[in-house]
């Protein structure tokens, strides 16, 4: 068994593989067409017997760069992962991942992530989950409470402009890491899509005209589904409380004749409860959202954002790729560039790369330390809360 990544010519068979492991159409046009795009936005990997036969699984490496503490890294989203019912769990699944996430190294990626069926199966190739998205549900019924907040909301409809979207999007999600960059907020809202799959696009603006927030939605029995998922990537963006209690407003004066609830989905920082404290019956959920490592160790080290002046020595464990097992030296200073290198000193703690990446990032913070049992500290002197402590953090993109 061996992987590599696919031609343009061989694109249709992740396709074809896709359909039979997800038990969803096949269209062979359409798969044709679009192995002759000139740009592909993925690298698609496929595993093989042999070569010279078609490949047994495939998976869909996404090209994507994110927000890392103030900077703009690369990362590849991992999506399409198939297998071939007659060669599960014979290795073609590790060997695409393997060759992927090797390639990414080499190619000047940072990070990886990935929405996961079974989050043990993706801790083996290094992926560790990296925070929580939460489904909120409230009542049409229950948002009388809530104060006038003025403004306006203006429903998009085909041809109309939908870059206020992105700009919400983007300040939103600007300070967030992990958050990826956007060319446009979903291109499937272009055109008639939307009302031709049932789905209303409203953006509400202050005073001025500017827009601070928006809602893609559509009906999901009695309520009204604001939020991103694969069948259906919703929405329910805001830049600040004014925005969110103005589109909840509009949601209870337009739809309660149509609706009995809406349900959002928020990353974990956002905190609704405090946001709206006249809404007292609310439901809330949490969910995974997605896995996380890092791709290149020192790359991470030299960018990440540490509080005040200090060293720490990391040492990591990597299964996949070589390069990032070791001990590294990270010194912080305010106003200096963070300096890394690999040191063959005792380490003040030990922890493999899915754990580095959440932590970095901001999913979790010194406090999960202990309750994890992959990290290890050896010197509790060190001042690891410099290093790793909570930031928003959150991946809007499904891939």
């Amino acid at each position: 068994m061996f992987a590599r990544k696919l031609t343009p010519q061989e694109y249709w068979r992740a396709g074809l593989n896709m359909a039979v492991a997800f038990e969803s159409g096949f269209e062979y046009q359409k798969e044709q067409e679009k192995a002759r795009e000139e740009d592909p936005k993925e690298d698609l990997y496929g595993a093989f017997l042999q070569e010279g036969e078609p490949p047994v699984a495939s998976l869909v490496m996404n090209k994507k760069e994110v927000r890392f503490d103030g900077h703009v890294v690369r990362m590849g989203g991992v999506g399409g992962v198939a297998t071939l019912p007659a060669h599960r769990r014979g290795g073609a699944i590790r060997a695409c991942m393997e060759a992927s996430l090797r390639d990414l190294y080499r190619e000047g990626y940072a990070l990886s992530h990935l929405y996961p069926f079974s989050t043990g199966y993706y801790r083996q190739f290094g992926f560790a989950p990296a925070g929580q998205s939460v489904r909120w549900t409230v009542k049409l019924q229950d948002l009388r409470g809530l104060p006038e907040v003025g403004g306006s909301v203006r429903q998009l409809f085909p041809g109309d402009d939908l870059s206020p979207l992105l700009d919400v999007y983007n300040k939103m999600y600007g300070d967030v890491n992990f958050s990826c960059l956007r060319e446009a907020f979903d291109k499937e809202l272009e055109g008639d899509k939307p009302l031709a799959a049932k789905r209303w696009i409203f953006v509400w603006y202050d005073e001025a005209g500017v827009p601070g927030g928006f809602l893609v939605g559509a009906r999901v029995k009695e309520a009204l589904h604001c939020c991103p998922t694969f069948p259906s990537k919703d929405a329910f963006l805001f830049t600040d409380v004014r925005a969110l209690i103005g589109l909840l407003n509009f949601v209870r004066t337009a739809f309660l004749a149509n609706f009995e609830e809406i349900q959002l989905m928020v990353p974990a920082h956002v905190d609704l409860c405090a946001l709206l404290p006249e809404i007292s019956g609310m439901d809330c959920r949490p969910a995974l959202n997605g896995m996380a490592r890092a791709v290149n160790v020192e790359a991470l080290l030299r960018l990440c954002r540490c509080k005040g002046e200090g060293e720490v020595k990391v040492k990591v464990s990597d299964g996949v790729i070589p390069e990032n097992n070791g001990t590294f030296r990270l010194a912080f200073a305010p106003g200096r560039k963070n300096q890394v290198a690999r040191t063959e000193s005792a380490p003040d703690v030990e922890l493999d790369v899915g754990s580095l990446a959440v932590l970095l990032g901001g999913a979790r913070g010194t406090e999960s330390i202990a309750l994890t049992p992959d990290i290890t500290v050896r010197n509790p002197s060190a001042p690891l809360e410099a290093v790793f402590y909570r930031k928003p953090c959150h991946v809007l993109d499904l891939f």
